[in-house]
This record gives structure tokens, C-alpha cells and sequence, in this order.
């Protein structure tokens, strides 16, 4: 799994191409569609959430902290870091480009049928990435 891994997280590390290779290289590691927290997502839409975390943020790495595997889970623990550049999306609303760092803490339960992801539950600190970029501000 250990290449399948590093797979996974490249298609999130770089920004996709255009037209159909995209799609095509997120088909070679997720079912389509594939379940994101409950929701059913086409892979085409997994593309467009890469483009746009590209979209907001340069620079991006992962740093894996930990991770634990069974024949048909995979659970990461990991580090995102970047730098916020575009317009970032969220719960609350748009958060203009700031040049600002980010730390983001993120857990991946994966669950894996054919080689491939067919069920993603993330959770990711995101409360922590706006208190960072200076959207939010405590009381």
C-alpha cells in the first residue's frame, strides 16, 4: 500500500491537469463515484476540489504522521502546509488571499474494495486553518 499511498496523496499534492487525464489518474486510486462523509461525489468532482485547493493555496506538502492498515481500511493521520494565494472556500464563506502559512491537522479513514477508495471520512481542522488566516478571531 505503501505506493498506492504516495499515489494518493501526489493527486492532492499537485495541481491536476486539464481535460480527462485528471480524471483519469484520480480513477486509477477512487471508485466513481466515491463516498466523501456520507455524500456521494463523481470522481469529477474529487478533481475540482483539487483544483481548488490548488486554486487557494502554493506550496503544498503532507507530512504523514500515522497511519494504520487492514486488508480494507487505510486511516492517515497527517500535516498539510501551504501558503494561502487564491480564494479559499469555506463553511462560512470566501477568505480573500492572505500570503499566510497554514497548518492544517488532518485524519483520512479510507475504506478500500478492488484496489480501489470507495469511502472517505475527513476530518480536518479547519477552525484551526481560519484562526491561522485571520478569519476568525477568538473572543
Amino acid at each position: 500500500m505503501a505506493s498506492d499511498l504516495e499515489r494518493l496523496l501526489r493527486l492532492w499534492r499537485e495541481p491536476p491537469g486539464d481535460g480527462p487525464a485528471a480524471e483519469a489518474a484520480f480513477r486509477e486510486v477512487y471508485a466513481d463515484p466515491v463516498r466523501v462523509n456520507g455524500a456521494e461525489l463523481p470522481v469529477a468532482a474529487l478533481v475540482e476540489r483539487a483544483r481548488a485547493l490548488h486554486r487557494a493555496y502554493q506550496g503544498i506538502e503532507m507530512e504523514l504522521i500515522d497511519r494504520v492498515e487492514t486488508p480494507d481500511r487505510l486511516v492517515i493521520g497527517f500535516w498539510m502546509r501551504a501558503r494561502h494565494v487564491g480564494p479559499l472556500e469555506t463553511p462560512l464563506g470566501t477568505v480573500q488571499p492572505t500570503s499566510r502559512a497554514i497548518e492544517a491537522r488532518t485524519t483520512d479513514i479510507l475504506t478500500l474494495r478492488d484496489g480501489l477508495i470507495t469511502d472517505i471520512w475527513v476530518v480536518s481542522d479547519e477552525l484551526g486553518v481560519l484562526l491561522q488566516l485571520g478569519a476568525l478571531r477568538l473572543a
